[in-house]
């Protein structure tokens, strides 16, 4: 959001019940998309689930936002949404709007394996150890690899915003498939916008999570929403939480906050040219 476009939070929060939909790639109206108790909200995330795990998805709760710490000290593990699923299943949800500039991969690597942690108990048998899934939606590119003029076959998988990481041998032999990585690149979703009727259920998610605040792509997500049930409901529970000012006020803050961030270290930078 440019800061020429609203000059104070009221004239920002006055968008609430226009018509006009949040941003689902801003954390707050993230979460609450999928987290309202509302039909729509539930069936929204029991789609997004079944697509991003590749499962058909009955019924998910849920569970507590704060991993539990295991010593005196350990670094504290707050996810975006958890929640569990069929057999005992459970997925970590993260948005991230912006490139923080750091590995994200570590990150994601420490935030799955501590969901795992949660639910075994002392004396369970391994076989007990559940699957469990981190899931990140990325409003960038991971590692901001450029494939323009590559041809090989690793350059076509790389354009595709999905990508599925499981501990296995470099021959590709799975381990236990306990420990799932999924990550959603969202501006990767440009290039599947003409392909909804062949995309994958989540390449079609990540087009609608890229697109649905934005009213020049109206077409793409009546599409979308055409062909899916849960992106009909998701459609439905983005525009019922945009009539709430709490969020709109939320989804203020959070701009302004990166804006101030990123022109702090555009200055930072024309300091040390």
């Amino acid at each position: 959001m440019e800061e020429k476009d609203f000059k104070s939070e009221e004239e920002y929060v006055s968008q609430a019940g226009t018509g006009k939909l949040l941003n689902p790639r801003v954390d707050s109206t993230f979460k609450a998309l999928f987290t309202q108790k509302t039909e729509d909200s539930y069936e929204a995330m029991r789609s997004f689930l079944s697509a991003a795990t590749e499962r058909t998805v009955m019924s998910w709760k849920l569970t507590a936002n704060d991993a539990p710490a295991s010593f005196s000290g350990q670094r504290d593990v707050s996810y975006d949404i958890s929640c569990e699923f069929d057999d005992g299943m459970a997925a970590d949800i993260e948005m991230q709007a912006f490139d923080q500039k750091y590995d994200y991969g570590k990150r994601a690597e420490y935030q799955v394996a501590r969901l795992e942690t949660t639910y075994l108990k002392k004396g369970d048998d391994w076989e007990k150890a559940p699957t469990v899934y981190q899931i990140s939606i990325l409003d960038f590119n991971y590692g901001g690899e450029d494939t323009d003029g590559d041809t090989t076959e690793r350059a076509e998988k790389s354009r595709s915003p999905v990508s599925r990481y499981a501990m296995r041998t470099k021959d590709g032999r799975e381990l236990a498939n306990s420990l799932n990585i999924i990550f959603v690149e969202l501006p990767k979703a440009k290039g599947l916008e003409d392909s909804v009727e062949t995309n994958t259920a989540l390449e079609n998610w990540a087009i609608f999570l890229k697109n649905a605040d934005n009213p020049k792509k109206a077409d793409v997500i009546r599409k979308l929403t055409d062909k899916e049930a849960g992106l009909m409901n998701a459609q439905k529970s983005l525009s019922s939480i945009s009539a709430n000012r709490d969020l709109w006020i939320a989804q203020y803050h959070q701009e302004l906050h990166e804006r101030d961030r990123i022109s702090g270290l555009s200055a930072a930078r024309e300091l040390a040219a």
